[in-house]
């Protein structure tokens, strides 16, 4: 029973721990790159949500895939459901296919 509870209290400790630690969430991002694409950027509050957002990168044994990369950075910003679709199609438009 003791052993129960202090595993279960480790995990909660755990799981409290890494959501804190975790990159910026999606509808930071929208915000941060949509300020990028227009011109106003976020400054120091947006660098981890634009690291994130160029963090997102796929690629083969052949190197970079830029499609992919923009599928991938697309999926993570609907993430934010109450971004507007046109806004991130506009992001993903100028930064989408670009190397991070």
């Amino acid at each position: 029973m003791k052993k129960t509870i202090s595993s279960a209290l480790l995990l909660c400790i755990m799981a409290s721990y890494s959501t804190s630690v975790m990159a910026a969430d999606a509808c930071e991002v929208v915000l941060c790159m949509y300020g990028k694409a227009t011109g106003n950027g976020g400054g120091n509050e947006c660098h981890s949500a634009e690291r994130a957002f160029f963090n997102i990168v796929k690629k083969n044994k052949h190197g970079f895939l830029p499609d992919h990369t923009a599928d991938a950075r697309k999926s993570f910003l609907l993430e934010c459901d109450s971004a507007d679709p046109a806004i991130i199609s506009q992001i993903i438009s100028k930064f989408g296919r670009m190397r991070g």
